[in-house]
């Protein structure tokens, strides 16, 4: 289920980026795809359509992107244990009782 929630978080992604480039903003995508005055949309133009598409993707974005965090609370990512540590912690050897010198090195 996460895995799909995923991928149709990046499809709602792109197609969101998409339909924002298309909307009309003093000419922008719109004008570069021949939207002189002629349109698919009607005579009002797609700016209806793309205005109503971008709200409702953008609210599935919200939820989606709400829905992925709430499923990634328990899927914390847990730090792998080192050599080192799994055999402090079998017992095969002992931690160092002391990292560093007490005495700075002063040299020559």
């Amino acid at each position: 289920m996460y895995g799909i929630l995923l991928a149709i978080h990046a499809i709602v992604s792109i197609l969101l980026i998409l339909i924002i480039l298309m909307q009309q903003k003093g000419g922008g995508m719109g004008a570069a795809f021949g939207g002189g005055g002629q349109s698919v949309f009607g005579g009002r133009g797609a700016n209806p359509f793309l205005t109503k598409t971008t709200v409702v993707l953008f609210a599935m974005f919200i939820i989606i992107s709400f829905s992925i965090a709430f499923m990634s609370r328990g899927r914390a990512v847990r730090k792998k244990e080192s050599a080192i540590e799994k055999a402090i912690n079998k017992g095969d050897i002992t931690p160092p009782t002391q990292s560093y010198p007490a005495q700075p090195y002063e040299g020559e």
